[in-house]
C-alpha cells in the first residue's frame, strides 16, 4: 500500500507540474498574415524591394546599387521561403559604381536558394522577427584600380545563410517610417568568399534594406499585399 501511495504521489507531482508549465516554454509558432494581425494567413510569393541603397563592401572598397529585388515564396508558417530571383542594378546605371574608381556587377549563382525561413520573434524597441535565405551564392564582376576581378561569396550562417531583420507595417522601429510596409535589414552582415581570383578579400559585408510584399490575388504578379508576421 506504501508503495502505491508513493507511485500516486509521484504521479499527481508530474501532473501538477505540467499545468504549471510556463507557455514561454513551448516552441514559438510563427503566423504570415494578410494586412494586420487579424487577417487571413498568407501563404505564395513575395517581393522584396530595395527601398535604401545596398552596399557591398571589402577590403577593395565599397560598391552600392540604388535599384534591387528578391523575389519568392513562403508558406503563412513561415517555412518554405525560396528565393527564385535576385536582381540588383544602379539608375543610371546598370552597373553599380564602386569606391575604387570603377564598377560591380552581382548575379545570383545556383537558384532558387531553398531552405529559408521567416521567424516570428519580437525584440522590445527593435525587430518583430527575423527573414532567413539560405544557400546564399553570388558572384560578381568588379573593375577599379586593381583592373577586373571574378569573385564568389556565400552566405556566412549556416546552410550558407543570411539573416535580416524583420519589421511590421506598424512597428515605430521600423527602417523606414515613412513607408508602412513591412520591413527586412541587414547591416553589415558578413559573406565569406567562395571562389575566384586570389586578389578577391576573404569577406565582404552585405547592407540593404527592404520593404516586403505579396500578391493580392495569386499569379497576377502584382505586389500589392500588406504582409504582417505574428506568433
Amino acid at each position: 500500500m506504501k508503495h502505491f501511495r508513493n507511485v500516486a504521489a509521484a504521479v499527481a507531482a508530474a501532473a501538477l507540474a505540467f499545468t504549471f508549465v510556463p507557455t514561454s516554454a513551448w516552441a514559438a509558432t510563427t503566423t504570415v498574415h494578410r494586412d494586420n494581425a487579424a487577417g487571413a494567413p498568407y501563404s505564395g510569393k513575395v517581393r522584396s524591394t530595395l527601398i535604401a541603397p545596398v552596399s557591398i563592401t571589402t577590403s577593395l572598397g565599397t560598391a552600392t546599387c540604388n535599384v534591387g529585388q528578391i523575389d519568392g515564396t513562403v508558406q503563412s508558417n513561415g517555412t518554405a521561403l525560396n528565393v527564385t530571383a535576385y536582381n540588383f542594378s544602379n539608375n543610371p546605371g546598370p552597373q553599380c559604381p564602386n569606391s575604387a574608381g570603377g564598377s560591380s556587377t552581382v548575379t545570383a549563382v545556383g537558384l532558387p536558394w531553398t531552405g529559408g525561413n521567416v521567424t516570428y520573434g519580437a525584440v522590445s524597441g527593435g525587430r518583430d522577427g527575423t527573414l532567413t535565405l539560405s544557400n546564399v551564392k553570388v558572384s560578381s564582376v568588379t573593375t577599379g584600380w586593381f583592373g577586373t576581378i571574378n569573385c564568389t561569396y556565400r552566405g556566412s550562417g549556416a546552410g550558407n545563410s543570411i539573416t535580416l531583420d524583420a519589421f511590421n507595417s506598424d512597428n515605430p522601429n521600423r527602417p523606414v517610417t515613412t513607408i508602412a510596409q513591412a520591413q527586412a535589414k541587414a547591416t553589415s552582415y558578413t559573406l565569406n568568399k567562395d571562389g575566384g581570383s586570389f586578389l578577391c578579400p576573404g569577406t565582404a559585408t552585405f547592407s540593404a534594406t527592404f520593404q516586403l510584399l505579396g500578391e493580392t490575388v495569386a499569379g497576377s504578379g502584382v505586389y500589392n499585399q500588406k504582409l504582417h508576421l505574428t506568433s
